[in-house]
């Protein structure tokens, strides 16, 4: 492969990730404020000089800018005060103050920025559980492998080579949910649906007393196909684990528990785009897509200034003192926030270049 083929191999997966995780986030704020009644002056996907672009029905202008790493929605009066002809301050006249963001409730404002994050997570949970629909599941199959001696699986009279079909009425395609089922009480009366055979049979079983181990293995792993509902169940139910991860890596991190360099930068996440397009294809991209997008959602939450987290915080402080923050204090915040940001990037970028012994 020529480093030509290698370059738009590795940069056009991660631009087209990241181009679509930003669309999907700025347009949750786009469209929330325009529900609000919020004028936006400005959709830009990326940042700097315009690329491509037009002006809408309603005056925004919607821009495809040259550094493709975020973007911004512009929403008028987001300062409470507009400028003249002459760049003058002044301040807004009573139809202005009615499309403009400094001037809608404290409620509209923090709907407005939870928007972003929002859409992010819930994009991403439903480009998985489509994924789920069209590929199917690679689970641990719910065919019983071996059954350990003396068991709550071996009294109820379980064997090996039984698929597991319910567990209290609930369908089963995988061993380790089936189990996870099982354990999350394990003191008390379920029955299981079971084929053995041709024939379905229900075994009642009693694990109230019994070992804390249920006694059962799978038969290996295999390749199920799932129904809608079934795809939106597990879409949700991995979204959930990789909130829950992401955050208790976050918090890793903040304590100390966890390396820095764990973080991957936007060289890392262009390397994973490509490699993992070179390697798995188009439907593994896709994966990394829905996975990004939450992870995102989840990144932007943060408390830091410049982040919806931050302004999310800021919305708080305003609502519990019935004022907002003064112009100096929110510019304050805004640049350390911003600081901040720019020491992870350059931390994240560094690390991810040392990755490639540049260094050495």
């Amino acid at each position: 492969m020529s480093w030509v083929s290698t370059v738009l191999a590795y940069s056009l997966p991660f631009l087209g990730v990241v181009l679509v995780v930003t669309l999907v986030h700025e347009l949750g704020h786009f469209l929330v404020a325009r529900r609000c009644g919020v004028r936006v002056e400005a959709f830009s996907v990326g940042f700097g000089r315009e690329l491509i672009g037009f002006t809408g029905r309603h005056g925004t202008r919607f821009r495809l800018s040259l550094l493709p790493l975020g973007g911004y929605v512009k929403m008028f009066g987001d300062q409470g005060f507009g400028r003249d002809a002459n760049g003058r301050i002044r301040l807004l006249d009573r139809h202005e103050r009615e499309c403009s963001f400094f001037h809608k409730s404290v409620g509209e404002r923090a709907a407005i920025v939870f928007a972003g994050p929002l859409i992010n997570v819930v994009f991403g949970g439903a480009v998985l559980a489509l994924l789920i629909f069209v590929k199917g599941l690679n689970v641990a199959s719910p065919i019983i492998g071996s059954v350990a001696i003396g068991s709550p699986a071996a009294m109820a009279g379980l064997e090996a080579g039984d698929r597991i079909l319910t567990v209290d009425g609930q369908s089963a395609v995988d061993m380790g949910a089936i189990l996870d089922a099982i354990g999350r009480d394990p003191d008390r009366l379920l029955s299981l649906e079971v084929r053995r055979g041709a024939k379905d049979i229900v075994v009642p079983l009693d694990l109230r007393g019994g070992p804390a181990d249920f006694g059962l293995t799978s038969v290996g792993r295999e390749h199920v196909a799932v129904d809608p509902a079934a795809a939106i169940v597990e879409s949700a139910r991995i979204t959930g684990r990789f909130i829950a991860g992401s955050i208790a890596g976050i918090g890793e991190i903040i304590v100390g528990d966890r390396d820095f360099a764990d973080l991957a930068g936007p060289i890392r996440i262009a390397e994973v785009s490509g490699r993992t397009f070179i390697e798995h294809g188009f439907g593994a991209v896709v994966l990394l897509l829905a996975l990004l997008s939450v992870n995102i959602g989840i990144v932007n939450l943060l408390p830091i200034p410049v982040l919806d987290g931050g302004h999310l915080a800021f919305l708080a402080i305003e609502a519990a003192r019935s004022r907002p923050l003064s112009p100096r204090v929110l510019k304050f915040c805004s640049l350390g926030g911003l600081l901040a940001i720019l020491i992870i990037f350059v931390l994240t970028t560094g690390h991810d270049l040392a990755r490639f012994g540049l260094f050495d």
